[in-house]
């Protein structure tokens, strides 16, 4: 049988569209709301190992647990201790040439990323609550992110005699490599053969593209060209 066709197809298509984006708003709505709701108390305390009645010693209601487990995930004392790594491994590369200190320092900071515990639950916070409940919160750590970020590159380069090309300085590049990781970092947890993590002797992709952009986003003392005079040379 032929497949239908004219106005009584159309009307079908357009109404299953419908639908199936309504369901889509619905979903992001509801998770915004309470990104915790698939959470059960019994559930929680058998993961845990504990009794429900060890739940209460702590909190009086699930409500005050979806609290405090969003400002566990939002808090930044753990990532001050992985920066701190990541900082101690810019520092011994040194005697490294600039592409192998970039590449040691993005490859550790990308494995350190998708092998976080909490980076699955920390994400969905910052695409729920993150922009509700804890937008100031989550806002203010992205900035922390963008900051050290940029301290660690500079800390690499800026001894080898590079600096940012304008308009840029190195929060905006930490704001820019921040964005790239998040991104390959989800990718990775679906696909991790195309968002591939480092293996010896090969850097990661993540690695390749720290090191792709930063060739471009800062350029060597006395080079006074810009960043777009740096893409229009590149790509004419």
């Amino acid at each position: 049988m032929p497949p239908k066709t004219g106005k009584n197809e159309e009307s079908r298509e357009k109404s299953r569209a419908a639908l199936l984006r309504a369901g889509a708003d619905l979903l992001v709505e509801h998770a915004l709301q309470n990104p915790f709701a698939a959470l059960r108390l019994r559930a929680i305390c058998e993961r845990a190992g504990y009794s429900t009645g060890a739940f209460y010693l702590h909190w009086a209601s699930v409500d005050e647990y979806y609290n405090a487990l969003a400002e566990l995930l939002a808090a930044e004392d753990q990532d001050n201790a992985d920066f701190a790594t990541l900082e101690e491994i810019a520092e011994s590369s040194a005697d490294a040439s600039a592409l192998t200190a970039i590449a040691r320092v993005s490859d550790r900071d990308f494995q350190t990323l998708v092998g976080s515990s909490l980076y699955d639950a920390g994400e969905l916070l910052n695409l729920t609550w993150g922009r509700t409940h804890l937008r100031s919160q989550i806002a203010h750590r992205y900035q922390m992110w963008d900051q050290a970020t940029g301290q660690l590159y500079e800390k690499i380069l800026a001894s080898r005699g590079r600096e940012p090309r304008p308009p840029l300085d190195w929060d905006r590049i930490g704001t820019i490599l921040q964005g790239l990781i998040e991104g390959l970092g989800l990718r990775h947890k679906v696909d991790p053969i195309a968002a591939s993590a480092s293996s010896e002797p090969e850097s990661g992709l993540y690695a390749k593209a720290v090191a792709a952009l930063l060739a471009v986003l800062t350029r060597p003392v006395g080079d006074n060209a810009s960043l777009e005079e740096a893409i229009q040379a590149l790509l004419p």
